[in-house]
């Protein structure tokens, strides 16, 4: 089973070292999802086998291998229309060059051809001719009553535009003549948005209480300003979230992991697998998304 996997990495290697295909036999792709599911099939539930660590390379490999391969296939495509199809030379020339890629599978050729055929839908699109016909027959379409009633609607629309940018003018005059005689305030005072907040909430107790304060003992005033410190207090969303971040948790250990630091600045590991760890928990959160370990209670 694991002869497929080296086989995939040769393709990598040529795939990289190459600028044309790597050859692969026309089944490359069937191939691929065949191995996959009888790694699949092999390692069953048994979260611990290491079919899943093969499975994982072998997805990474044959990903790259597909992209790169495209990539080719892309370019080979746009170059090939490139020497095929004229542009602006008068009337444009089509005579397709035969330079298909070799090496490639049934899915890849189909790839290929689909790119031509959209490339060559583009350059017509765009060629001399028929950007000239599309301008005879949209002189065709458009007569004389039409044409009369189009400069109708143009001049009405412009009538328009004149009054409502007169209207706009006169409003805007009229504002600046409002800020022209207004008075300068001179003694405003700029204080932190903090202490602002603070004040507004201080005010707004005192007016709740103001009435009763005068009916009431020393002891009860005591109380009242207990009140009102209460309500200078803000709530530190930072800290609580943090806190939570940080909150520790029990992990097993899947596979052999360097040292990180976590998210309180202390050093955790090296890890090697079958480890019982105590961090906090968004550091193993991402142990677990990763699938290198997952979390326990003891």
């Amino acid at each position: 089973m694991d002869q497929f996997y080296h086989t995939l990495r040769k393709i990598q290697k040529k795939e990289r070292s190459t600028g044309t295909l790597a050859r692969v036999d026309e089944t490359f792709y069937h191939d691929i999802h065949k191995y996959l599911n009888d790694l699949k099939k092999s390692a069953g539930d048994d979260v611990f086998a290491e079919e899943y660590i093969l499975i994982k390379d072998t997805q990474r490999v044959a990903t790259e291998i597909c992209e790169r391969r495209e990539h080719k296939i892309t370019d080979a495509a746009v170059v090939n229309i490139h020497r095929s199809y004229h542009l602006f030379t008068g009337k444009p020339k089509f005579d397709l060059i035969d330079t298909t890629p070799l090496n490639l599978t049934p899915e890849e050729e189909k790839f290929y051809f689909s790119l031509i055929d959209t490339l060559k839908n583009h350059r017509r699109n765009i060629s001399l001719d028929k950007i000239a016909i599309d301008q005879e027959d949209g002189k065709k379409s458009s007569p004389s009553s039409s044409k009369t009633q189009s400069e109708t609607n143009i001049k009405d629309d412009d009538e328009i535009k004149s009054n409502t940018s007169d209207l706009e003018e006169d409003l805007t005059l009229q504002r600046l003549d409002q800020i022209s005689k207004a008075n300068v305030i001179t003694d405003e005072k700029v204080e932190p948005i903090e202490k602002q907040i603070r004040y507004s909430q201080k005010v707004e107790v005192e007016n709740k209480v103001v009435k009763p304060i005068e009916e009431l003992n020393s002891d009860t005033n005591e109380n009242i300003e207990e009140l009102l410190n209460e309500e200078d207090k803000f709530i530190d969303l930072e800290s609580k979230k943090l806190s939570k971040e940080s909150e520790l948790v029990t992990l097993l250990i899947f596979e052999e992991i360097g040292a990180i630091v976590g998210v309180d600045e202390k050093v955790y590991g090296p890890f090697y697998p079958q480890d019982v760890i105590v961090m906090p928990k968004i550091n193993a959160m991402i142990f677990v998304k990763n699938r290198k370990g997952r979390l326990v209670k003891i």
